[in-house]
């Protein structure tokens, strides 16, 4: 009775805090039946893991939303124990709010915050922004459209994030981690909505832009790019370990990369997915793919 779903609504992602062997908590992102953008905190139940303890909720941030569409919707918790969300440019065609590179709003950014055990946040003294007139110190990076799925390579600490392009271009965004695997700084500016992959799509400034290492066009059936993960699973080979996997919602081929600056090399596979909406990945790095027609399957060797 908290969520409201349908379309690009509902329960959206849920993430794990680092200690959580100990202090059983996780965090999930949802749509509230306002349409805002709602992360809860909530602990599982003591003896019962696999369920969650309701009087535990507590409300992390709340972000008003007045579209149906850009919900944005993953949260990842990076090594540094931080918890990452990111957030779409607020819906309507072409950032009409002009949300994305206004650094006092929170639309069309990805957010890095510590929650409280007892709820809320406070903001990290390194965060990029922390401290700068006028813009929101939660804020970890902008220029984005819609973050639907991002991740960091458990590894080396990349952060990489399927950006869903407006009517031309799908794109895949990184940036390289720092020595011992921990996440990059932040601070970058993907471009949205000055530019649309590597093109212009509107006059503005766009300070700093980071052109995406990765983009697909639309002409050739793309049309919701879904962001995947580092593969770290050693049992998938060497033609596996160390590639990024993505796909698309409509043209549905997984595919993998090699990331690295400023294009990525990549290719496709003969594994196809309808209707692929997510990619997971589990404490020992096994990488999952799920479809909004039900079924989860786990990418393994045969």
């Amino acid at each position: 009775d908290r969520v409201t779903s349908g379309g690009e609504s509902g329960l959206l992602s849920m993430a794990f805090a680092r200690d959580y062997a100990s202090s059983r908590r996780f965090y999930v992102y949802y749509t509230d039946q306002q349409g805002f953008l709602q992360i809860d905190q909530f602990r599982a139940a003591a003896g019962a893991p696999n369920r969650a303890d309701e009087s535990s909720r507590r409300s992390v941030i709340r972000v008003p939303h007045h579209r149906s569409n850009h919900k944005g919707g993953q949260l990842q918790v990076g090594t540094d124990g931080m918890l990452y969300a990111g957030f779409g440019d607020g819906g309507g065609g072409g950032d009409p709010d002009e949300n994305a590179q206004n650094l006092s709003r929170i639309l069309g950014k990805m957010i890095r915050i510590d929650p409280r055990p007892g709820g809320g946040y406070s903001v990290p003294s390194d965060n990029p922004f922390r401290g700068r007139s006028g813009a929101r110190p939660e804020i970890y990076a902008y220029g984005l459209r819609n973050p639907y799925r991002f991740s960091f390579d458990r590894r080396r600490g990349g952060l990489v994030i399927g950006d869903v392009g407006q009517d031309a271009i799908e794109e895949i965004d990184y940036v390289p981690g720092r020595a011992g695997g921990r996440p990059p700084r932040g601070g970058y500016n993907f471009g949205w909505d000055v530019f649309e992959g590597r093109s212009r799509h509107e006059s503005g400034s766009a300070p700093g832009h980071l052109p995406p290492v990765i983009q697909h066009s639309q002409d050739a059936g793309f049309c919701s790019i879904i962001g995947g993960y580092v593969i770290r699973d050693r049992s998938l080979g060497r033609g596996w370990t160390g590639r990024y996997v993505y796909s698309d919602y409509c043209e549905g081929t997984i595919r993998l990369a090699r990331l690295r600056r400023p294009t990525a090399p990549r290719g496709g596979t003969r594994l196809h997915v309808d209707g692929l909406v997510s990619f997971g990945e589990d404490g020992r790095g096994r990488v999952y793919a799920i479809s909004l027609n039900g079924p989860v399957y786990r990418i393994g060797r045969r």
